[in-house]
């Protein structure tokens, strides 16, 4: 399967593309019964993705927020989330992106975050370490994010609630970023981070890309009591959960 790697970074940057000429031509927006957006790039995307892994592995589930949902069956699937981002997206914002993410006995195995606006590629390379290449290049990974036991945290644009901010202030950190979608996994994955407190559900095509990356980097996500965060749930529904690096890791007990 690690020698599909090249093949799924071709898919994910072509569906990149699809977003970036929808946005051009017009996107349109429906809501779906839990009164979130889906755009008509959501869509083509997930069918786009669908197809490609169906030609790159045929014999694997496919697992995607928009389509294709099923009863797992098996201990390997994908989980795809077409636009992570959508109300970003549809703002003309930058930060959206489209995410892979290959699971397998429950654990994320393989993952790619692209971000479309930045030509921005994110992913696990065949010997489970982290890259990051921009337009193709493969960019030098940033040193700590912050010394001397201060940390820096991303969250949410809308999630600064009581419980993240006394989060934040019972452990040192210095400097909060705001920012929407998977992006702030990437951070973490890359030490340009610390820590994502997470404190409201999510869905396992949420994060399932960004934690195979933040494993690469050393880092980890896992629930309240230290737990490592496992994929395949019911539902595919996440509860609370902390996203570190591997700077947090070393540094603190989780």
């Amino acid at each position: 399967m690690y020698n599909s790697i090249n093949a799924l970074k071709t898919l994910i940057t072509e569906a990149g593309q699809i977003a970036l000429k929808v946005k051009d031509s017009g996107i349109i927006v429906n809501y779906k019964a839990d009164n979130s957006p889906v755009t008509n790039a959501d869509q083509e995307i997930s069918q786009f993705i669908y197809q490609g892994l169906q030609m790159i592995a045929p014999e694997i589930t496919v697992i995607c927020e928009e389509r294709f949902k099923q009863q797992l069956t098996t201990n390997i699937f994908w989980l795809i989330d077409p636009i992570d981002g959508t109300r970003s997206y549809i703002r003309g914002e930058e930060s959206y992106t489209v995410n892979i993410a290959l699971i397998k006995d429950n654990i994320p195995i393989i993952g790619l975050i692209y971000q479309p606006a930045t030509s921005k590629l994110y992913y696990t390379d065949s010997n489970h370490g982290l890259c990051i290449e921009q337009n193709q290049v493969l960019l030098k990974q940033n040193q700590r994010a912050s010394g001397n036991d201060q940390y820096v945290a991303v969250v949410g644009a809308q999630d600064l609630d009581e419980n993240t901010s006394i989060f934040l202030q019972n452990h040192n950190v210095r400097k909060i970023t705001n920012i929407s979608s998977s992006i702030k996994l990437c951070l973490i994955a890359e030490g340009s981070a610390d820590i994502y407190p997470k404190f409201e559900q999510t869905m396992e095509w949420d994060i399932a890309a960004g934690h195979a990356l933040i494993i690469a980097g050393g880092g980890n996500i896992t629930d309240l009591h230290g737990q490592q965060l496992m994929y395949g749930k019911h539902n595919f529904e996440n509860h609370h959960f902390l996203a570190f690096s591997k700077y947090w890791l070393n540094d603190k007990s989780i």
